[in-house]
This record gives C-alpha cells, sequence and structure tokens, in this order.
C-alpha cells in the first residue's frame, strides 16, 4: 500500500530565494518600521489560527494584534541568525493566551461588590 505525504495547511514554505528571510525583514524594520509589515502578512494568518482554536474568535482577533505589537516593540531583541520568526511568535502568542485566561479566572472569581454588582437573587 502506497503511502503519501500531505503537508500540514499551516506550515508555510520556506521564502523563495527573492524573498527575504524573516529575520532579514525584522532587521530592515530597526531603520524602515514599515517593512515589519511584511512579517505581519507572511505570519498573521497563521498566527491567527493558532489563538482563535484556543480562544475563540472575538479575543483572537485583539491577541493576534497585540503579538504583533509585542514583536514590533522587541524586534532589535531578536535573533538574526533564526531566518524563521514562526516560533518567536508563536511564543509571544502563547505567553498572551495565558495571560488572557488567567484574567477570565480572576474576573471570574472576582466577587461581585458595590454599587455596580446585580443581586445574585431576589
Amino acid at each position: 500500500m502506497p503511502t503519501t505525504s500531505r503537508s500540514s495547511p499551516s506550515r508555510r514554505p520556506e521564502p523563495a530565494d527573492d524573498e527575504p528571510t524573516d529575520a532579514s525583514l525584522i532587521a530592515a524594520s530597526r531603520t524602515e518600521p514599515e517593512r515589519f509589515a511584511g512579517l505581519f502578512h507572511r505570519h498573521a494568518t497563521e498566527i491567527m489560527r493558532y489563538v482563535t482554536r484556543r480562544l475563540g474568535r472575538d479575543a483572537a482577533e485583539d491577541v493576534v494584534a497585540e503579538t504583533f505589537l509585542v514583536a514590533f516593540d522587541r524586534r532589535h531583541r531578536y535573533d538574526p541568525a533564526r531566518p524563521d520568526a514562526r516560533p518567536w511568535l508563536y511564543g509571544i502568542a502563547t505567553n498572551l493566551i495565558r495571560r488572557h485566561r488567567r484574567a477570565e479566572v480572576r474576573a471570574d472569581r472576582a466577587p461581585l461588590h458595590g454599587p455596580d454588582a446585580t443581586p445574585s437573587s431576589c
């Protein structure tokens, strides 16, 4: 029985020879910030799928936006020896997912006190 190899749809192929690596986009964005948009366009859909599976669509949009904001703010710390930024972006997204879930738990545990509290029973 022959086996066929199927590539995962979430895996992006390596950049073409004429296409800049993630590392080169990040490096270029240090002096030309608009170049960071290339990284967003390259990976936002994949990061969105990852976050949506974990948090749902509504929360995912905010978390993905924050993922790329954090990446942009920390781009000077990116290791240029790593041509693929996906592990870095997934790490940022994972940390933000954890933060989001902790905030949800805290909100669920918060007691309802004060003038804005709704009574639990009448």
